[in-house]
């Protein structure tokens, strides 16, 4: 019962003293709602990179990409082809820390159907290229083993592709024409949209024209040579391993010259985090201070309302009440002010993550953490700058407090 009467004390003095109150709640508000915001703009930031980083294959995805040898004998560098399609099957078949294999063979052809001629990148691949870098198909179907083994004349195109070359007919088993050379339409890849502002920052993925490795290799390059060769692993935290147990197979078949590197996405993921990391402790820095100043602005006007307030406190010690009394019911009032502001901030916080959300460039996205944490945070500035005006309510000399005018 005396804790309820502390309460309701403490939200008369505020209800008496709105204009006060609502400015001394102002710091308290603008902190708490800069903190929701700006965390807001970091979580929606990494959120986006780790979509976008899945759409391109994953932290888990590895590429082994040429080296040039300088010190080796020409005669053992002549003996090594380089990176093969028969490669990406010897690695496929002996590694079993990896997931999919993906050998690729790009080029630039020209697109032909009914006089609509379109120049394009396109790329020999096998079925793991499907699976490592996300793509799926809308209509139709994707490279199988049967169109490797016969070097079929098919194809799978992405939307940007059909909307060039086919307008409004449907292009599911149409033939077109691809460096003069008749082949058949047999998927058709569905539509990529990730916006950045007014970018699609994977529409690549739309202009995208594939066909069978062995197919590319024999009627456009002539060779068996790719142009990538990536890898998916099957745990990340088995990286060193799996490039062991790469690079083993890799050095047989390639005479044991080293003609060849390995790039992971380690790196990037470290980075990638250090990154995010630093722009949250940056921006939580900046709505902390935000915090503080709402907090100094606390203490300021609850110093003050004790001054004012010091007959009274001189009355009710007079009446019976004690020290810790007299302390509660100022925290009160300052816990009152900050956990007030703090409920404002939150949802004035909100408000600015929806005007953010209609920003170019900017993806925010809500984390029930990052509300709970500034709120929290409100309500600890409250109480930590309310404990110096308290406690210099609760050590007022009784006899001096009458006496003050």
């Amino acid at each position: 019962m005396i804790i309820f009467s502390v309460v309701n004390m403490g939200l008369e003095e505020v209800k008496r003293h709105k204009l006060r109150t609502t400015l001394t709640m102002l710091g308290v508000i603008l902190g708490v709602a800069s903190l929701i915001a700006l965390f807001s703009v970091v979580e929606g930031s990494k959120k986006r990179s780790l979509e976008w980083m899945k759409e391109v294959g994953g932290f888990e995805k590895m590429n082994v990409s040429d080296q040039e040898l300088k010190n080796a004998d020409k005669l053992r560098i002549n003996r090594s082809k380089g990176r093969t399609y028969e490669d990406a099957l010897a690695v496929a078949r002996k590694c079993d820390t990896v997931r999919y294999v993906s050998p690729e063979v790009a080029t630039r052809t020209t697109l032909s159907y009914k006089g609509r001629n379109f120049r394009y990148s396109t790329y020999g691949i096998t079925d793991g290229m499907l699976k490592i870098n996300s793509y799926e198909v809308a209509y139709g179907r994707y490279v199988t083993e049967w169109d490797l083994q016969r070097r079929a004349r098919v194809c799978i195109i992405g939307t940007n592709v059909a909307r060039d070359l086919f307008r409004s007919e449907f292009p599911l088993g149409k033939n077109i024409y691809i460096n003069n050379q008749y082949f058949t339409v047999v998927g058709i890849l569905k539509n990529y949209v990730m916006m950045t502002g007014k970018r699609n920052t994977i529409d690549f993925k739309n202009s995208w024209v594939s066909i069978p490795i062995t197919t590319i290799q024999d009627r456009f390059t002539g060779n068996d040579n790719v142009t990538y060769l990536n890898l998916q692993v099957k745990d990340a935290n088995r990286l060193s391993e799996t490039i062991q147990q790469v690079k083993n197979v890799l050095l047989k078949r390639h005479f044991y010259l080293e003609d060849f590197a390995f790039d992971s996405r380690e790196e990037g993921a470290e980075r990638m985090k250090q990154q995010n990391l630093m722009y949250t402790v940056l921006l939580g820095c900046i709505g902390g201070i935000s915090l503080l100043v709402g907090g100094i602005g606390i203490m300021n006007i609850m110093l003050a309302s004790v001054t004012a307030r010091t007959r009274e406190i001189g009355i009710r010690r007079a009446l019976g009440a004690t020290k810790t009394n007299v302390l509660f019911q100022f925290l009160v009032e300052a816990m009152i002010i900050s956990v007030a502001g703090g409920l404002l901030g939150i949802g004035f916080g909100l408000f600015l993550v929806k005007m953010f959300s209609y920003l170019p460039e900017l993806v925010p996205s809500i984390d029930a953490g990052n509300i709970l944490l500034a709120f929290s945070f409100s309500v600890c500035v409250g109480l930590f700058f309310g404990v110096y005006p308290a406690k210099k309510a609760a050590d007022t000399n009784p006899i001096d407090a009458l006496r003050y005018e």
